[in-house]
């Protein structure tokens, strides 16, 4: 088969799948990784595609929403550091909103040591991770999102706006250069503002890949969250900012 033939084939089979990995495209052409990390090099660099060292998503991406699968190995470890920032303003006893991102999802494993938490969230697998948890998790159904493995839709929202919380855990697919929180999907800003109309502190939680990209539906400006947690050097650790 020859080169650009299987680049094609690499964009058609992730048009089909939205996602994929190296090894499966070694399986899929008989090649090696090395190869197939160059194809996918080469595409990105046309902005055809998405990478992650784990794989790749078409670059139309960004007018949805990637998998939570793809989003979730992405700059990992700082979401992590990130993540443990933002645990340390839980205090026992809280009542919390966590939404379905993967900066907040890596929050989970940090909780353990609270007691007595009320966490409400739209994401399944947030409750997954947290099913043997002795927290009490409220799950606020509605309309199922596959990628994200979460709820949206009216009666989500309904359900997150008839709690108060001490604090609601958010992040965004993007800063724009003129500091809005934005999202690719409009569903995923109604959650996000109407557990932050409900919440005495909104937390913002961004990595630094999240800074300056477009997306088309601001969610909230920077300066009018409670915290930005953040690993993003370019932000003095004032104000509103925490930066890890």
């Amino acid at each position: 088969m020859l080169r650009d033939e299987r680049l094609d084939r690499i964009l058609r089979f992730l048009d089909e799948r939205g996602f994929t990995t190296v090894p499966q495209l070694c399986d899929l052409f008989k090649v090696s990784p090395a190869t197939i990390r160059r194809d996918l090099s080469d595409l990105e660099q046309k902005q055809l595609i998405r990478r992650n060292r784990n794989g790749a998503i078409p670059q139309q991406a960004h007018r949805t929403e990637a998998s939570v699968h793809f989003r979730a190995a992405v700059n990992a470890k700082e979401k992590e550091k990130i993540a443990r920032e933002a645990s340390k303003l839980v205090h026992d006893h809280s009542v919390i909103f966590m939404d379905s991102s993967t900066t907040v999802l890596s929050m989970v494993s940090f909780l353990d040591e609270k007691l007595d938490l009320t966490i409400v969230s739209n994401s399944l697998m947030l409750m997954n991770l947290m099913r043997d948890s002795r927290h009490k998790l409220i799950l606020t159904g509605g309309e199922y999102y596959a990628p994200s493995h979460a709820f949206y839709g009216e009666f989500a929202v309904e359900v997150i706006r008839s709690y108060n919380y001490d604090f609601a855990f958010v992040s965004s697919v993007a800063i724009t250069e003129d500091g809005w929180a934005a999202e690719a999907l409009e569903h995923s800003v109604s959650v996000r503002q109407s557990a932050f109309s409900r919440a005495r502190q909104s937390v913002l939680m961004c990595d630094k890949t999240k800074m300056k990209q477009f997306r088309p539906y601001n969610m909230i400006h920077i300066s009018q969250v409670d915290k930005l947690i953040t690993d993003d050097p370019s932000f003095p650790e004032t104000g509103n900012v925490i930066r890890v």
